[in-house]
């Protein structure tokens, strides 16, 4: 984990604050969460994962105990804000990206992945994109890793949309926030995956969680409804829901069919 320096995380904590406030001006909605909670109620350790541009927001799900989960964050002058904004939730973080310090990054979760001492987060198109894709390192961790894996996305009916890459998302009071997670998914343990096909399940996972949150937001689904689709035991989630059993057949761990067609467009 980096030294960051004292000014960036003074100068950090007045907007640690302001999002504190924004989020309790905003009727918060939070769906899909039970399992996860419960994993970090009882001390156990997860891989997160949600897009680049809902990171402000995304601390206020953490619920598991501050300085036990760590995020990569990038080697810019950006990285070292977000990073010292982190800090003021309790989130440490990891240096690297896609273009620096790449390597050493994902040794460094690797090794806290062995450990079992953290939980770990990803932005998987960050730093620098293309948005809504994943790159090679998460699906390689969530491979290894036997820690469940949960997507996450946010929306806010109140936000202002930056112009930069991804445009990153800025949460507004007065509005109605909407958290949503998907059930633990687990990829290690299937020899038949490859790491393209891990990141293309990740993928569309988080953009099919990304598509619940903002149907729920524009209330053209109702909270029951959205309870239905993040059930573990419903497509597409399955059979990635259940951790994989060393007799399972080679042709039950290749990405299910009926996956793909539900993240292609078809109805949630």
């Amino acid at each position: 984990m980096s030294t960051l320096p004292v000014r960036l995380r003074i100068a950090a904590y007045p907007v640690s604050l302001l999002l504190r406030i924004f989020r309790r001006f905003n009727r918060c909605q939070v769906i899909g969460f039970e399992e996860y909670r419960q994993r970090l109620s009882r001390g156990e350790h997860v891989l997160i994962a949600f897009w680049h541009n809902q990171g402000l927001f995304m601390p206020f799900v953490w619920f598991g105990k501050p300085g036990r989960i760590k995020l990569i964050v990038s080697q810019s002058k950006d990285g070292d804000l977000i990073a010292s904004l982190l800090l003021w939730f309790g989130i440490e973080n990891i240096r690297g990206s896609s273009s620096r310090g790449s390597t050493s990054a994902l040794k460094e979760l690797l090794r806290l992945d062995r450990k079992e001492t953290d939980s770990i987060v990803f932005t998987p198109d960050g730093p620098k994109g293309p948005i809504y894709k994943v790159k090679d390192g998460i699906g390689y961790l969530a491979m290894s890793s036997k820690k469940p894996l949960y997507l996450q996305s946010v929306r806010c009916t109140r936000m202002m949309e930056l112009s930069s890459w991804d445009r990153f998302r800025i949460p507004l009071p007065f509005g109605r926030a909407t958290w949503i997670s998907s059930p633990g998914l687990y990829l290690s343990g299937r020899p038949d995956l490859t790491l393209e096909e891990a990141g293309r399940i990740i993928e569309e996972g988080l953009n099919f969680v990304n598509r619940i949150t903002e149907a729920l937001s524009a209330q053209q689904i109702t909270e029951k409804e959205a309870r239905a689709i993040l059930d573990p035991k419903a497509l597409p989630w399955l059979p990635y829901s259940t951790p994989a059993h060393p007799m399972v057949r080679t042709d039950e761990l290749a990405p299910s069919a009926s996956f793909t067609r539900r993240m292609d467009g078809g109805p949630l």
